[in-house]
């Protein structure tokens, strides 16, 4: 065999090894657009504000969700708030977030779950006044604009409170939840919500400014989001069983110093 021969015979089984590789609608030119905040460690965060791509979870499971689809990666950041408005727009293909899945969502979208959560309540350290939910009755409470902590966790509370005779939670909505931290830390409120994972990373970078003062135990999950197109989510649900099936997911666990069982999901649930 000649060495332009070799070369065709190559060329032409790559294109084909390429053309078999199965992808979503969203995967455009062999690139996938992906939306997230970058704000949300160890999920999703820029080690430097100057980086231009993020790191964490999230990350690395989309690189792989991309690799396994033979497609090359770019990110949209935006606020929490921001990120179905910006999928709808058609701005990104999904989101991985930090963003869980619930009824609501999806009315509107496809998701995916990936990750199990639990909701933890953080206070300023050394707070021994708060310890349990109850604890926030006529207190003031910082949380990330977007998330569905408030009718998750405080509306039921505040409902519970109220029919005890009791004040309820007072809610302050900020942009991001650095933000909601730093009302904690200087005092403006008395705490925040948010996922578990990112808080104990978030108490472990500043052990004599915040701690964690309750953990609510919950069938919470994360999930990746898309617009609706047939086949779409049954190609991402496919994709992170096969991710799942060589060992990704525990090595995954692992790097992170997590249970190999919070990626333990249900993902045609």
């Amino acid at each position: 065999m000649t060495a332009k021969l070799t070369v065709a015979v190559a060329m032409a089984t790559f294109v084909s090894t390429a053309a078999l590789a199965e992808q979503p609608s969203f995967v455009s030119d062999g690139s996938v657009n992906i939306c997230t905040t970058a704000a949300f460690p160890p999920l999703s965060y820029k080690r430097s504000p100057g980086d231009t791509t993020p790191i964490g979870i999230d990350v690395e499971i989309a690189e792989a969700l991309a690799k396994a689809w033979d497609a090359k990666t770019s990110y949209t950041v935006t606020d929490f708030s921001g990120l179905l408005p910006t999928l709808g727009a058609g701005r990104c293909g999904m989101i991985i977030s930090g963003i869980y899945i619930n009824d609501e969502r999806r009315k509107t979208y496809d998701g995916v779950r990936y990750m199990k959560s639990a909701t933890v309540l953080v206070t300023k350290a050394g707070n021994g006044e708060i310890g349990k939910p109850e604890d926030l009755s006529g207190r003031n409470v910082a949380l990330e604009a977007g998330t569905y902590y408030k009718e998750e966790r405080l509306d039921p509370l505040n409902k519970v409170l109220e029919a005890a005779g009791k004040t309820p939670v007072a809610i302050h909505n900020y942009p991001t939840q650095q933000a909601a931290y730093q009302q904690v830390m200087v005092g403006r409120v008395d705490a925040t919500l948010t996922e578990e994972a990112e808080g104990a990373f978030r108490v472990a970078d500043a052990r004599d400014t915040l701690q964690i003062a309750y953990t609510w135990q919950s069938d919470f999950t994360y999930g990746i989001y898309m617009r609706r197109q047939d086949g779409d989510q049954t190609l991402v649900r496919n994709t992170l069983k096969k991710l799942r099936d060589e060992g990704f997911f525990t090595a995954l666990a692992q790097k992170y110093g997590l249970k190999a069982s919070v990626f333990d999901v249900d993902y045609d649930k």
